[in-house]
């Protein structure tokens, strides 16, 4: 075994973690967080042979009638070359028939005209006998659109893969959202603007200017106060009740500043969204001089901005300074810093759906920064992160992370990283309540674990955690636990307080009734002990008995990390299926879902999501921990080979069963497992401790 997969396997998170810093202060480059890669366009206007372009591309035809959701709003003066690049790179990117571009020409000179016949099916033009500069133009355009979403385009952008769809589904994502913009980059692939900052004195100020792309703090959707409307998507009724841009700020400049903050002065949010990015060819159309053409609008119009907005910069916006300019960027000043093991990866196992969701939840009043140990090789885990508000960063930078004053609590998952962090943490900030986040009761588990196997290591390794866990809660101001059980057990060890938060559901189409349904489910990671053993114990002594009475019932097993052991048993009448992206469909057209759990701890989160799809359970008492659940009412529940098969044989033989555990099972879950319901919970206990 080789030196580095040696120090993985015998050191411990915290030894890890010291090391980890060492080479960060000590040897250059010996510590880099993960590269993100970017592929650019490499544009040049310049070296753009505007005839030829023309004479090889052949947009295709859009076929009327279009059910348009969203128009996309483009004005232009002169610059051709620039709209023509602008368009072509909308060609592969929307869809025609639900989106429409409006070009607004304000009496162009150049070859513009040329340009927009060429995409004239795709693309529907107003041509203006003079210039009437970007507010009115804007405005002209908004009142033709057809789509209930309005998104603003500079023609000196290039929009770059996902650029649309990123807007939409982030406006789609909370009612509260009015208005989503882009990340802006320079044609050398650095960023220009990663959501706007206005200061107390009414300046604007790009966030992010000329940084890398790839810097994790750029690469989280936040809420902002402002962003450019060189591309910004804004609901169109929205856009209405304010009256379009203000023509105070025409022909252009802090147009798109005031209407953000009219956004805001109805109640709703703008919001940044990275994932949505757009190549900038600033200065392209207008220039970068203030002092004289159309850019020195930006200094006059600042001053009227100022006049109009005044009481809310006074109030609600910080003083300009460069100290100041990371907490400013983003309009949630609260922190709350989150540590784990490694980032959730919420279909593939119950632990990382709980944490999504908990995260999910704290973005809602607080500025959350996930901070994983390990990182997967895809970034797909850590960018749906990024989507939904949430900053990630690295373990090793947590003392940085922990003297900002703003920061509120840091939760720390599993006894894993509460061993390595928690005494740290508290010596960095003595200020932040530090909250011990469990997960399950390991000691719980592994004595249960003892019970079956009778192996005395794991007698030890149940006796080590009951003391590990106790000390951390100790030090702790709050406990969360999964389930009632685990706080009873942790009470007897613990006077620090403590909070159940079980696993978190959102209610799931019923699916197909039942007659049209068939065979038996079982889903679950098998890197998790009491899953293996679980899957053994049913097929070895459960599955024989339940195909004495239902020979054609097959087994359906769905989950990473199988065992030779559990593979062996792949039939056709055990499916060992492994890891499915998309588990749904298995939930609406399976008929029973099996959890012969013998030991654990916590909740299990299989089964909520079973109930939840409105999938009746047979489980153990154990795997019923933490629900509050009734046999024959909203569960069946065996604890031996025979009890557990006659249940299944019951609930898969008797519809009228069938049908009330289905039913009383999913509104157990509406009524106490909902996102609504754990977030009042996680929001209140972590409030009592940061007062």
């Amino acid at each position: 075994m080789g030196l580095k997969k040696t120090l993985q396997h015998n050191l411990s998170l915290s030894s890890k973690l010291f090391l980890r810093g060492l080479l960060r202060k000590f040897v250059p480059g010996g510590f880099k967080t993960k590269q993100y890669s970017l592929v650019t366009p490499a544009l040049s206007a310049d070296d753009l042979d505007l005839t030829a372009k023309l004479a090889e591309t052949k947009p295709s035809v859009v076929a009327e009638p279009r059910n348009i959701t969203t128009s996309i709003i483009i004005p232009v003066f002169n610059k051709a070359e620039f709209t023509f690049q602008c368009i072509q790179s909308l060609t592969h990117e929307i869809d025609f028939n639900e989106v429409e571009v409006i070009v607004v020409d304000n009496a162009s000179t150049d070859e513009t005209k040329k340009v927009l016949a060429h995409f004239q099916h795709v693309v529907q033009a107003i041509r203006n006998e003079e210039n009437r500069g970007f507010v009115d133009a804007c405005n002209q355009g908004a009142a033709v659109a057809r789509g209930k979403y309005l998104v603003f385009l500079n023609n000196d952008t290039v929009v770059l893969p996902g650029w649309l769809k990123q807007l939409v589904e982030t406006i789609e994502a909370n009612p509260a959202n009015g208005a989503v913009g882009s990340m802006f980059l320079y044609p050398d692939g650095s960023i220009q603007e990663a959501g706007g900052i206005v200061w107390k004195n009414g300046e604007a100020h790009h966030y992010g200017w000329g940084s890398s792309p790839n810097n994790l703090q750029f690469n989280f959707a936040r809420e902002v106060d402002y962003c450019s409307a060189a591309s910004l998507l804004i609901k169109r009724e929205i856009f209405e009740r304010l009256g379009g841009f203000d023509r105070r700020f025409a022909p252009a400049y802090y147009e798109d500043v005031d209407l953000c903050f009219g956004v805001r002065s109805l109640g709703c949010k703008v919001i940044y969204q990275p994932l949505s990015r757009v190549v900038h060819f600033e200065g392209g159309t207008a220039g970068s001089d203030t002092t004289k053409g159309i850019k020195r609008f930006q200094i006059v119009n600042r001053e009227k901005f100022v006049g109009k907005w005044r009481d809310v910069l006074e109030r609600e916006h910080l003083p300009k300074d460069l100290k100041l300019i990371k907490i400013a960027s983003n309009r949630k000043r609260n922190q709350l810093v989150v540590f784990d093991e490694r980032i959730p990866s919420p279909d593939r196992d119950a632990g990382s759906l709980r944490m999504f969701q908990i995260l999910k939840t704290l973005t809602e009043w607080s500025h959350v920064i996930f901070v994983p140990f390990n990182r997967p090789q895809s970034i797909d885990y850590e960018r749906s992160l990024w989507k939904e508000g949430i900053e990630t960063a690295d373990a090793v930078d947590y003392r940085r992370l922990l003297k900002n004053k703003n920061v509120l609590a840091a939760i720390v998952s599993r006894p894993s990283m509460g061993s390595a962090l928690i005494h740290r943490l508290r010596r960095v900030n003595r200020n932040a309540a530090i909250i011990f986040d469990m997960v399950d009761t390991h000691f719980v588990r592994l004595q249960r674990e003892h019970e079956i196997s009778g192996e005395a290591a794991t007698l030890s390794e149940a006796r080590r955690y009951r003391k590990l866990e106790s000390q951390l809660a100790q030090a702790s101001d709050l406990v969360w636990c999964a389930s009632l059980e685990d706080k009873q057990a942790m009470q007897t060890v613990t006077d620090t307080p403590i909070e159940v938060v079980p696993t978190i559901h959102e209610l799931r189409d019923p699916g197909r009734s039942f007659a049209d349904r068939e065979h038996l489910l079982f889903i679950g990671n098998f890197a998790h002990r009491p899953n293996e053993d679980a899957v053994l114990f049913f097929i070895r002594e459960v599955y024989p008995l339940v195909r004495e009475s239902l020979p054609n019932v097959r087994l359906d097993i769905i989950g990473d990390n199988a065992s030779a052991a559990i593979s062996a048993y792949n039939s056709e009448q055990v499916r060992i299926l492994g890891y499915v992206p998309e588990v749904d469909p298995y939930l609406r057209e399976r008929r029973v879902f099996v959890a012969p759990l013998r030991f654990g701890a916590g909740i299990k989160g299989k089964i909520g999501e079973a109930m939840a799809h409105g999938l009746p359970v047979v489980t153990t008492t154990i795997g019923a921990e933490g629900f509050g659940l009734t046999h024959g009412l909203d569960v069946m529940i065996g604890d031996d080979p025979q009890t557990f098969a006659l249940a299944i044989k019951q609930l898969y033989l008797q519809e009228d069963l069938w049908q009330r555990v289905a039913h009383n099972g999913r509104i157990r879950i509406e009524k106490h497992f909902t996102p609504e319901v754990i977030a009042e919970t996680i929001n209140r206990s972590i409030k009592q401790v940061t007062v």
